[in-house]
């Protein structure tokens, strides 16, 4: 019998619409050999392992199948997407091969059971390679039931182990230098294989480590799938639980709030105080330094007997010290020959010479008409002064008394002082 199930007409336009829209590039894709630019074969790798399951080791014939998938325009050119394969059985392939009408209705069937989002893509021949050379009899199987030059040909040498598909074009089927094969679950047709009592699994009679080892990444993954719904659980759960212990916290704070505030307050006013008190302490401390260091100085300055002080004599009349007054009369007294005025003299004489002496003795004090001057320097005192002029804390009061000061602790830098 010979059946169209593919035009050229609107229904193509149609079929690839409705594919469109349900179409979802899978994520695992294995190139095999060079692929067609404007014409991309993609077929699942179940299907792939039924086919080569189908053709088995049987030698003397050929088992066929029909392809099922969809159509998808995309801008790298067209795509065939093969899904599903349904076998073709009771046929006659070693002579003429003639699809029947009971043939299409078990076709039709098995494809609305397993596979009613498809529709029919091509068809697969599988056996001895010295059955398949037969170029003719496969053309004209493909002319009479696929025609169209979308519908493929997946051919399957089970002698050579060898694969191929195949386009019409130009009036004969061409060779398609290669394919991709891509990876789903594909929960259709491991039913299929199911169901007919084949193994959706690696145990088909080939051995492709590439297949088995995405397979086993694929069933990891729906594996884990499980897993990962429980730790979502359990991080809502964990979420959740946070965010109660949260909302509690944050109240209690609030109820609190007052008091913090006045125990915050209560801690500013304790660091005022401390600030306060630590001020006070300084400044004791600063004065009691400032103290120490005029000690200091007022003791280096009573030790010290070297240096050189400023003396500017000034005319006056200043007595004598008692001491001075003393010799003078005993002098007078004892000279009774010598004449008042040679003796007056003589005392005059006595007395510069003293001047004199003190002045070379103490380079500090200088003496002008008669009256010693003393220019106060940095670090002073009159106790001072006087241990550097006379050894001895006795002129103290004198100086006191021959300057007029009534306190021994103001005098300035630069101050001129009558000494004895």
């Amino acid at each position: 019998m010979v059946e169209s199930v593919y035009s050229n007409d609107n229904a193509e336009a149609n079929r690839a619409c409705r594919a469109q829209t349900s179409f979802k590039m899978p994520k695992n894709i294995r190139q095999v050999g060079k692929s067609n630019v404007t014409k991309k074969i993609y077929v699942e790798d179940y299907v792939m392992t039924f086919a080569r399951y189908l053709a088995g080791d049987d030698y003397s014939s050929c088992r066929i199948a029909v392809l099922v998938g969809q159509y998808v325009k995309l801008e790298s050119g067209n795509c065939l997407f093969i899904s599903g394969a349904v076998e073709v059985k009771n046929i006659d392939a070693a002579n003429e091969i003639v699809f029947t009408n009971d043939h299409w209705t078990q076709i039709y069937e098995d494809i609305k059971k397993y596979f009613p989002e498809y529709e029919i893509v091509g068809w697969f021949i599988g056996g001895p390679g010295y059955l398949l050379e037969d170029k003719e009899k496969i053309l004209k199987t493909h002319l009479d039931n696929f025609a169209g030059q979308d519908k493929t040909l997946l051919t399957y040498d089970n002698i050579e182990k060898e694969e191929a598909f195949y386009l019409y074009e130009n009036g004969s089927l061409c060779r398609q230098e290669g394919y991709y094969i891509y990876y789903e679950k594909n929960e259709e047709m491991q039913n299929y294989m199911i169901d007919h009592k084949q193994k959706p699994s690696e145990e088909a009679q080939y051995d492709d480590r590439v297949s088995r080892e995405i397979r086993a990444v694929i069933q990891n993954k729906k594996g884990s799938a499980d897993e990962v719904k429980s730790i979502n659980r359990l991080v809502y759960a964990a979420g959740t639980l946070l965010a109660v212990i949260i909302l509690v916290v944050g109240a209690a704070i609030l109820n609190n709030y007052d008091q913090m505030k006045n125990m915050q307050n209560t801690l500013n006013a304790l660091s005022q105080n401390l600030k306060e008190v630590e001020s006070v302490f300084r400044t004791k401390e600063n004065q009691q330094e400032n103290t120490d260091q005029n000690s200091k100085k007022t003791n280096e300055a009573a030790t010290d007997k070297e240096g050189s002080l400023n003396v500017e004599v000034v005319p006056g009349g200043i007595k004598p010290l008692e001491e001075n007054n003393e010799k003078k009369e005993d002098e007078k007294s004892n000279d009774n020959v010598a004449d008042s005025s040679a003796n007056s003299q003589k005392a005059q004489k006595s007395e510069q010479a003293k001047n004199t002496e003190t002045a070379d003795a103490n380079s500090e004090v200088v003496i002008s008409g008669g009256v010693k001057y003393y220019t106060v320097k940095a670090g002073d005192s009159l106790a001072g002064i006087s241990y550097k002029l006379y050894n001895s804390a006795n002129y103290i009061s004198v100086i006191k008394e021959l300057n007029n000061i009534e306190d021994e602790n103001l005098i300035y830098i630069g101050q001129k002082l009558i000494v004895p």
